[in-house]
């Protein structure tokens, strides 16, 4: 919190001058200090620290008053109601600044699951070439490879549903990969 450097303005209540009235504001500001820091402390999240600044802002707002006449009234309070002016202040301008409660936006963490548009035509444009290649298979090995890959069977389980040998179903998957491998080579 910045002191300001503007000039003080005392008025005087007494014909001496200016120390009788910041007599006045050091006597009253030093009899309430301590219950003052207390209750500033208890408003404020941060340390001591921020304490003192708060309690040095409210003595010189005090010293800089025109008319004392609300601090003669109820020194208390109107002590008090500086201080608590100040805190909110202070309050108000971390809240603005606070730079740790901002969230980096970190692409990768916040990406979509849905595909782009782009994403989306490349992917439909993947699927159809798979579907045309898969087409150009023989239909006994294209059966073999969808039962392998797509119904997630082994080889065996594979062999046992189209009353074939586990060796005939290995060079069918054999075929069908080759192919497919060669097919979809620009997309693999």
């Amino acid at each position: 919190m910045a002191v300001s450097k503007a000039p003080l303005r005392l008025v005087s209540a007494s014909p001496a001058g200016e120390p009788a009235d910041r007599a006045l504001v050091e006597k009253l500001y030093q009899s309430h200090r301590g219950a003052l820091c207390n209750y500033v402390a208890r408003m404020l999240p941060g340390g001591q620290q921020d304490v003192e600044v708060i309690l040095q802002e409210t003595y010189i707002r005090l010293l800089r008053l025109d008319n004392l006449q609300h601090l003669r009234d109820n020194p208390r309070a109107y002590i008090f109601t500086v201080a608590t002016n100040l805190v909110r202040d202070s309050l108000r301008r971390y809240m603005r600044r606070r730079g740790d409660a901002h969230e980096r936006f970190d692409e990768g963490e916040h990406e979509s699951r849905e595909p782009s548009p782009q994403g989306s035509v490349e992917w439909q444009q993947s699927l159809q070439q798979l579907k045309r290649a898969l087409l150009q298979l023989k239909p006994l090995t294209r059966k073999i490879f969808l039962l392998s890959r797509f119904e997630e069977m082994t080889y065996p389980e594979v062999a046992a549903a189209l009353s074939i040998s586990t060796r005939s179903v290995e060079r069918h998957m054999s075929t069908a990969l080759k192919h497919l491998q060669s097919e979809l080579n620009d997309i693999l």
